[in-house]
């Protein structure tokens, strides 16, 4: 009987089972209705969503490669198309001469970096002027050595043989009363910030001679030698020199003849004003040297230019206060500049004095040694 018992449970457990199961399958089938109808989640078959997953991938990898890729003009040709342009000068041959020769200026003429006046302006070179000639170019022009290094001049202003002495002297007066007549027009019109050539110049009565002195400069102490005539002094100038020239050339030569007792006055700068670390460094070294020596030093403030192609009188002013600051203790300043412009002064070409102004500005000098 207990057999037959368990043996009935036993059916009523698995038919019970078999219930649950139907109802699971049914409640999934329902289940699966509901996502298939919803729209939100309505996806391809797995073939399809491989095939749009594909083309992303290929899309994208297009665009990349657009990117990335190399342009057609390489790095190398975009580099040279950032080079700075031909600004178009022509070009020259130049023929070399077998000996430099020594010609002259026939008149005033521009000195200009290459062999035609499409190049810059460097320079000029007054009526008789004589210059070392060490080629020609294919356009004519002659090959010169100004301020030392290659430069060049029209051919038809150079001549073999100095020009003739009195036209020069003519030409010269002409053109000097032409540009103080200009100067004296133009006078109202300059700002006052503007230097000025002085209408009156007060002249000097008294010179006061000093022997020892040395005076180191450019075109301007030339003049100057040449106006005060007879001296004691030694004059160690040429025209349209600078700081190179000092270093390389003057103070060989002063060096020669500095001793106990000297003064050596310099006046450079107004042929190349940039100079100014240049000058301190070299003028405090060799102040030093020839102070140990005997010798007092001395350096002139550069004097007031006027209108002219080559420096202003601001770059002038500029040197002036850089140079007096920067000068050591062995170095004496004298401010010609300040000098020039309480007296009065007569300018010729915007650079360069006449007679009367010269002679005022030697006596001041002496008097200041």
């Amino acid at each position: 009987m207990k057999k037959n018992l368990a043996i009935i449970l036993i059916l009523v457990i698995c038919i019970g089972l078999v219930g649950c199961g139907s109802q699971d399958d049914e409640d999934t089938q329902e289940v699966s209705a509901m996502f298939d109808t919803e729209d939100e989640i309505d996806e391809p078959a797995l073939a399809d969503s491989s095939e749009v997953i594909e083309g992303f991938i290929e899309e994208d990898s297009a665009d990349d490669k657009s990117v990335i890729e190399e342009p057609e003009d390489s790095i190398d040709n975009l580099t040279a198309d950032e080079e700075p342009e031909d600004i178009g000068l022509p070009l020259y041959e130049v023929s070399e001469l077998d000996e430099p020769t020594i010609m002259y200026a026939s008149d005033s003429v521009n000195v200009r970096q290459g062999p035609s006046t499409d190049f810059e302006i460097i320079g000029f070179l007054r009526p008789g002027r004589d210059v070392t000639v060490t080629g020609q170019a294919d356009t004519g022009w002659y090959e010169i050595l100004y301020n030392e290094e290659k430069a060049f001049v029209s051919d038809k202003y150079l001549l073999d043989e100095m020009p003739v002495l009195q036209a020069e002297a003519e030409t010269t007066s002409e053109t000097e009363t032409e540009i103080e007549a200009d100067m004296a027009s133009e006078a109202e019109t300059v700002s006052d910030s503007q230097p000025q050539d002085t209408a009156e110049v007060i002249p000097v009565v008294e010179v006061k001679n000093v022997a020892g002195v040395i005076f180191v400069g450019d075109s301007r102490f030339v003049q100057m030698k040449n106006s005060v005539g007879e001296n004691p002094c030694t004059w160690i100038a040429e025209s349209s020199k600078g700081y190179k020239w000092l270093n390389d050339t003057a103070l060989a030569r002063i060096d020669n003849c500095v001793g106990k007792g000297s003064k050596i006055l310099i006046n450079l700068g107004v042929n190349d004003p940039g100079n100014i670390q240049k000058y301190l460094t070299l003028v405090n070294a060799k102040a030093e040297e020839w102070t140990s020596k005997g010798a007092t030093v001395y350096y002139a403030s550069v004097n007031p230019v006027w209108e002219n192609p080559y420096v202003t009188e601001e770059q002038v002013v500029y040197f002036n206060s850089q140079l007096q600051s920067g000068l050591s203790g062995n170095v004496h300043w004298i401010d010609s500049h300040t000098y020039l412009n309480t007296i009065g002064y007569k300018l010729v070409d915007g650079l360069h004095y006449n007679s009367e102004t010269y002679q005022n500005l030697y006596a001041y000098y002496m008097s200041c040694m």
